[in-house]
């Protein structure tokens, strides 16, 4: 394994946003808790630190603090079918147990449908926790992803009601030059993201999904500020220097996968020593592309963040299909690890069709991985390593038989 260097600045900017959130009162600055389909650049404009309930449970999960903290949630009597993010971050409130110091109390809670319902229920929870007004964007559902001019004036007209909303509990009004800055940085940064996941259709890549799920932070925390920005030049130019030279993540690359879904988090160490040793390299995932797909232009911001919120995070099978075949191609994939999530069941509902059909039109295996994202009592992962050691002997078999 080569290590990618600048993802060491990761460290430091952690820290340095958790402490600007813990001090923002004490330096003007407003919380809001949100999820990943709300305007961040209409926050940061604002003077809003957006914190995502969603990422201090990941933290929890990496850290391996699942087990101490969820089963507080529990007590209380919210089932271990419920998304572990949600049980973990509720969890460490009860406990105090957290590697963040917690989250500041919100000013606002920020939520729209269009990712999942278990974040509405969530938030309205922590909304009563904190005694703090919550805004919900509801977004309808747009069937196959066709053009819907009446919802897209609804979320729209939601979305510019916000803008009041904000202006009422900062006391202060949206300045567009501010607003400007702010998503021409998100902008940069989504720009700088996607040609970073693109580094990964090099032979060898550069750097895998196991890297990408680290590097994820800023984009999803911080789009719209330099911070991000900075970040993902350095990375680009690290791995662009890495393609010139020809030196891969992987010391040997000898199968080039795709993960599927969201990332097992208590076993990214783990999983990733086991499909380095295998020459295994997660060169592509549906999961980090999403967050390349949320610039908006400065012309617009309100209609180009209400068709997102209709459309982008719309997952309906064909497109999924599609969307994997073209990675395919793009990718030079020998095969697919789908992570069938327990707790994220909008997303692995389809993945049985979807991997029917994705080895009928490109005649690619794959594999179902029935884990959890954050929860290790609820898979094993010696099954999940077995699986994918046969997994990789199969395909090791298929090259053979190839040339």
């Amino acid at each position: 394994m080569n290590p990618i260097s600048s993802l060491r600045d990761l460290k430091q900017i952690n820290i340095d946003y958790y402490t600007a959130a813990h001090t923002a009162r004490q330096n003007g600055k407003f919380i809001a808790y949100v999820n990943a389909f709300t305007p961040v650049e209409l926050l940061y404009a604002m003077d809003f630190i957006p914190i995502y309930p969603e990422n201090h449970a990941v933290i929890l999960g990496a850290r391996r603090l699942s087990e101490e903290v969820a089963p507080a949630a529990e007590k209380l009597g919210y089932s271990m079918d419920l998304c572990s993010y949600a049980r973990c971050d509720l969890g460490s409130i009860l406990t105090g147990k957290s590697p963040t110091f917690g989250l500041p109390k919100p000013d606002l809670l920020l939520v729209s449908n269009s990712q999942c319902s278990t974040l509405t229920k969530w938030f309205e929870v922590l909304s009563r926790m904190y005694g703090a007004p919550m805004v919900l964007i509801d977004v309808p559902h747009s069937g196959n992803g066709e053009k819907d001019p009446q919802a897209e004036l609804y979320v729209r007209g939601q979305l510019e009601e916000l803008q009041g909303i904000l202006e009422h509990i900062t006391g202060r009004k949206l300045e567009g030059d501010r607003l400007r800055e702010s998503i021409r940085l998100s902008r940069q940064a989504s720009e700088l993201w996607t040609r970073i996941l693109l580094c990964g259709s090099q032979r060898p890549s550069p750097i895998t999904v196991f890297d990408q799920f680290i590097a994820m932070a800023p984009i999803v925390a911080q789009r719209g500020t330099q911070v991000a920005v900075q970040f993902y030049q350095r990375l680009l130019e690290e791995l662009e220097e890495r393609v010139i030279r020809g030196v891969g993540a992987l010391s040997n690359e000898r199968f080039r996968l795709f993960w599927d879904n969201l990332p097992i988090w208590p076993e990214l160490r783990r999983l990733s020593e086991f499909l380095d040793q295998r020459g295994a390299a997660l060169v592509t995932s549906l999961y980090t592309w999403a967050w390349a797909t949320l610039s908006v232009g400065e012309e617009d911001p309100f209609q180009d963040w209400a068709e997102q919120y209709l459309y982008t995070a719309n997952l309906h099978l064909q497109r999924r299909i599609q969307t994997y075949v073209e990675y395919a191609r793009q990718y030079e994939l020998d095969g697919f690890l789908y992570h069938s999530n327990r707790s994220c069941k909008m997303v692995s509902q389809d993945i049985p069709e979807l991997r029917r059909a994705v080895a009928e039109k490109t005649g690619i295996p794959g594999v179902i991985l029935e884990a959890d994202h954050n929860d290790p009592r609820l898979y094993s992962i010696e099954s999940i390593e077995s699986q994918i050691q046969s997994f990789l002997e199969m395909l090791d078999s298929r090259k053979r038989k190839a040339g």
